[in-house]
């Protein structure tokens, strides 16, 4: 076996490649992202340290779109579409909007609107799952490709964080339910 993923559990972005790599061999290397001796650790390994983070062999893969791309690539899958990248930037606004909150809310700093860095992610978030509710409602979550995946990584992590009411935004929520019971999605639920 020559793939090792490193990653954290719970994060959306981890979690991706795993769905990805559903079927194929390979190490998970799990990171405590939150422990200092482990972020010391990774960080010989990865100089970005950032997460996820790939290796097959003797190539190094640092970003999860990249990563993406390889596995992608690796298995044969079909190239991802115009449309499935628009959707996947989205729900990249949207997870990276809640990290940055998520991470103020860490720090112990006061994430409310007049703060200019926090008020463009209060923004964000309900206007790009608004978006993202109506392409769900047109079908745009009905196959399971990388679109699909990445909802259901966000989905879940932000109610596993507890981070946004999603109930809203039913049409997502539906299209997430549709792969519930497939198995390598309940094997990875954040944790």
């Amino acid at each position: 076996m020559s793939i090792t993923l490193y990653g954290s559990l719970p994060s959306p972005y981890v979690r991706r490649i795993r769905l990805l790599l559903e079927s194929m061999e390979y190490e998970f290397k799990a990171v405590n992202v939150y422990d200092d001796a482990t972020r010391a650790e990774f960080s010989d390994i990865s100089p970005l340290r950032k997460l996820p983070f790939l290796t097959d062999g003797d190539k190094e893969i640092f970003d999860s779109h990249v990563i993406s791309e390889y596995v992608r690539k690796l298995k044969g899958l079909p190239e991802t579409t115009l449309d499935e990248h628009n959707l996947i930037s989205a729900l990249d606004a949207v997870t990276d909007s809640l990290i940055i909150l998520l991470m103020a809310q860490r720090s112990g700093l006061d994430a409310t609107p007049e703060t200019l860095l926090f008020k463009l992610q209060l923004e964000r978030v309900p206007v790009t799952l608004h978006w993202l509710n109506q392409q769900a409602q047109a079908g745009a979550f009905t196959e399971w490709n990388l679109a699909t995946i990445a909802l259901i990584c966000m989905v879940d992590w932000v109610i596993f964080r507890e981070l946004y009411d999603l109930t809203p935004y039913e049409n997502l929520l539906t299209a997430r339910a549709q792969f519930a019971s497939k198995e390598i999605v309940k094997s990875t639920f954040p944790e």
